[in-house]
């Protein structure tokens, strides 16, 4: 079993742990955060946990609560999410709020981030909690942030790729960025080596989304738990539609204007863009664009304080993180 197997296999049974410690009443809370912790879920985020540790030191274990931590309050967003995005699908179950109904999901997302925050009081005293506290607070805040960009998005008329990938950076990257950085400050108690780790983690996060805006156009429903092109019904403005917009011919970038300014949109609107993003060959030039960032990435890493067996760890995460559409 290779290290990040088994990582994930040593926080998989954390998981099991915290989840046969839930509570049985309220029974629609918990069994909501059941229903959306106990699912076929990548384990991203603890796995750079207990990575971003690893890379310094073998006992990763001592990170195992904000490897828990970090999973619960992301899964937290995800339940949020799908309620805004009226989402009735994740990770081909029905949603939470779908299964359990708008306002008790709001309620099961809020008690998945209270209990986020006392697992991180299970850290032992070697750790600098207040620092951990502080970071956590600070990436919490920037989500929230990055999620309202996101639905702002989807009625303002004029939206750079700029203020796209800043989206990006606060809603999705910098919870991956903080989940290295959190291993690592674990490991060390070095600030500037969890920096790196944290800057690593982001640039990794915004590939990791322009990976995922191609997968929501391009990948196949029984693999992704997800309605093909349900960004484009969302009226998501991707790093595929601004790629399609910058080579679209006149006519097509109208179209492709009016279906993300119109009220809503139907299921021929979104075959027709997802025609167009084949014609114009954005599907190759967006995983251009997120191999270049997956290049960034491992130049960072080869320049960090890591020692070269487990660098080539984090090099190899990365490689599949980004081409896991091949």
């Amino acid at each position: 079993m290779n290290i990040i197997d088994q990582l994930k296999s040593e926080f998989e049974n954390h998981l099991v742990e915290f989840l046969n410690s839930i509570p049985a009443r309220p029974a629609n809370l918990y069994n909501g955060v059941k229903h959306i912790l106990d699912s076929d879920a990548k384990r991203l985020r603890p796995m750079a946990v207990l990575l971003g540790y690893y890379l310094y030191d073998d006992h990763y274990q001592r990170a195992l609560p904000a490897a828990l931590a970090i999973e619960v309050f992301h899964n937290f967003t995800l339940v949020h999410d799908d309620i805004m995005d009226e989402a009735e699908l994740r990770r081909g179950k029905e949603s939470v709020h779908k299964k359990f109904g708008s306002n008790t999901a709001i309620m099961i997302g809020d008690v998945m981030l209270i209990q986020a925050y006392r697992i991180l009081l299970e850290l032992d005293e070697e750790v600098n909690l207040d620092l951990v506290l502080d970071l956590f607070c600070e990436i919490s805040t920037q989500i929230c942030e990055g999620q309202i960009l996101d639905m702002e998005f989807e009625t303002k008329r004029e939206v750079s790729k700029e203020e796209y990938l800043e989206m990006v950076g606060l809603k999705t990257a910098v919870l991956l960025g903080l989940s290295f950085q959190l291993g690592a400050l674990i490991a060390t108690d070095d600030y500037s080596k969890s920096e790196t780790l944290y800057e690593i983690g982001y640039n990794l996060g915004v590939a990791f989304q322009i990976v995922d805006d191609w997968i929501d156009a391009f990948g196949e429903e029984q693999n992704t738990g997800k309605i093909k092109g349900g960004d484009i019904y969302q009226k998501k403005k991707t790093w595929l539609w601004f790629t399609a917009m910058e080579l679209a011919e006149e006519d097509d970038r109208a179209f492709l204007e009016e279906v993300m300014n119109s009220e809503q949109v139907s299921e021929e609107e979104v075959k027709r863009v997802l025609e167009l993003y084949r014609l114009y060959g954005v599907s190759e030039e967006v995983m251009d664009f997120a191999e270049g960032l997956l290049a960034q990435t491992i130049r960072k890493i080869g320049e960090g304080d890591i020692e070269k067996s487990r660098a080539e760890v984090m090099i190899e995460l990365a490689n599949d993180l980004v081409n896991r559409v091949k």
